[in-house]
């Protein structure tokens, strides 16, 4: 017999080779509180694929950005303004790496 399956919510897909999380699962895989992930998304420090009323989705990078937060929250203190600024820069940094390797393959 059959494992029963788990809702739907708290599912994970994989697209190509890009991994979809619910907010459920990123929880789960953060140990951060569903309510401070919401929280970091309406402040801007962390970007869904996906976002409807009824569910949240999010890719591994914004995993690996939450863990970034929690990282600067815990180990420095900065405050959300100093997130805020950090996410910005650091974005800027994969913007700018992105466009190294972009000029790089047409030398």
């Amino acid at each position: 017999m059959s494992k029963s399956r788990k809702s739907s919510t708290a599912r994970s897909t994989v697209t190509g080779s890009q991994a979809i999380y619910t907010i459920e699962k990123v929880e789960r895989i953060t140990r951060i509180s569903r309510e401070r992930i919401v929280l970091y998304y309406q402040h801007g420090l962390v970007s869904p694929v996906r976002a409807t009323k009824r569910e949240i989705l999010f890719d591994e990078e914004a995993v690996q950005k939450l863990r970034q937060i929690t990282f600067l929250l815990s180990e420095y203190g900065i405050n959300h303004q100093g997130l805020r600024e950090f996410v910005s820069l650091m974005d800027e940094v994969q913007r700018l790496r992105e466009e190294v390797r972009f000029l790089r393959q047409q030398i």
